[in-house]
């Protein structure tokens, strides 16, 4: 699979950039290799070969996140489990996908009905990064998200490896964006929800930073101060952020700030054009996408001034992205 041939290269030429700021802790590239390298092989010696779909408590923490690659190295998909959610839902999700494993960073883990890898207490281990071979194995499941269950039981939605591929071959061709080592990408999203596979994956395949929001905080403040004082360059956000964030506009002008990305939500014109006035530097897309098409099936480039499209004041979604 050319996506995560692709994470292997990155993460092994970009060993001395940062990777993760987590509550203002710093974490190298090389610190992520060895997290997966020990992961990898706890799920290769204690998991068996049969087994595809495996729980995931997401933590907010490196070993989370190098769970997730060292799950796809092996094969193998993530189901995860938001740990501040009701833990008789999380036992849902794995029951309705007969999970038996789950890899979980915490101190003390209470998912005591299933065999847990504790993947913070991990002994060094020396595999290497390389992918298993996928021959014929595309259409395996590379990740399930469950829906909120507002208007009934959660439903699981299954993602391929092919999906996953789709959705990095059609950002790469796009012309207009492009990460590279040097960007410091904000991450928001609990891993739960689709729009969190973007802002991991697109940074990890460039070699850039992710700056994670620590559980307990208020979400919107976090995100100001991030912006303002480690001088973020990529912005992923659903649209109510800046809601929030509307009375602190005249302190915000941001130059370092690239790319702006919304999604999971309506785009309003009015606020987007404020918005855009305090990041002069930014290019701003406003994506659309259920959680079955991968993310993103659709995006418009706004521009204040030359690309405005909008419908009773809210943004257009743009047009479907083909294969």
């Amino acid at each position: 699979m050319k996506f995560l041939k692709n994470i292997q290269k990155s993460i092994e030429n970009n060993s001395k950039h940062n990777v993760l700021c987590v509550s203002n802790v710093y974490y190298t590239y090389n610190d992520f290799e060895s997290e997966i390298k020990k992961i990898r092989y706890a799920i290769a010696n204690s998991i068996d070969s049969s087994e595809k779909l495996i729980g995931l408590v997401t933590n907010d923490d490196i070993q989370t996140y190098a769970s997730i690659i060292a799950l796809w190295l092996e094969g193998k998909a993530y189901v995860p489990v938001n740990p501040d959610t009701p833990l008789d839902r999380n036992h849902h999700i794995f029951e309705s996908t007969k999970t038996k494993y789950v890899i979980d960073s915490s101190k003390e883990s209470i998912y005591s009905n299933y065999e847990v890898i504790n993947s913070s207490e991990l002994q060094e281990q020396h595999p290497n990064l390389s992918p298993k071979d996928f021959s014929g194995a595309e259409n395996d499941i590379a990740y399930i998200l469950f829906t909120s269950g507002t208007t009934g039981t959660p439903k699981g939605v299954p993602i391929t490896f092919n999906n996953v591929q789709a959705l990095v071959n059609a950002i790469d061709a796009e012309p207009e964006f492009n990460l590279n080592n040097k960007d410091r990408c904000l991450q928001m999203f609990e891993l739960t929800f689709d729009f969190s596979v973007v802002t991991y994956l697109f940074p990890l395949l460039a070699g850039s930073c992710m700056y994670t929001i620590p559980k307990g905080t208020i979400k919107y403040f976090y995100i100001f101060k991030l912006i303002k004082e480690k001088a973020l360059t990529v912005l992923t956000m659903v649209p109510s952020i800046i809601n929030y964030l509307r009375p602190y506009f005249p302190e915000i002008n941001e130059t370092s700030v690239r790319y702006c990305s919304f999604g999971g939500g309506a785009l309003h014109s009015d606020i987007a054009k404020e918005w855009s006035d305090c990041l002069p530097n930014c290019k701003i897309f406003n994506y659309y996408g259920p959680t079955e098409f991968t993310v993103y099936s659709g995006f418009y480039p706004y521009h204040k001034e030359t690309h405005q499209k909008a419908y009773n004041g809210i943004i257009a979604i743009g047009t479907p992205q083909k294969d």
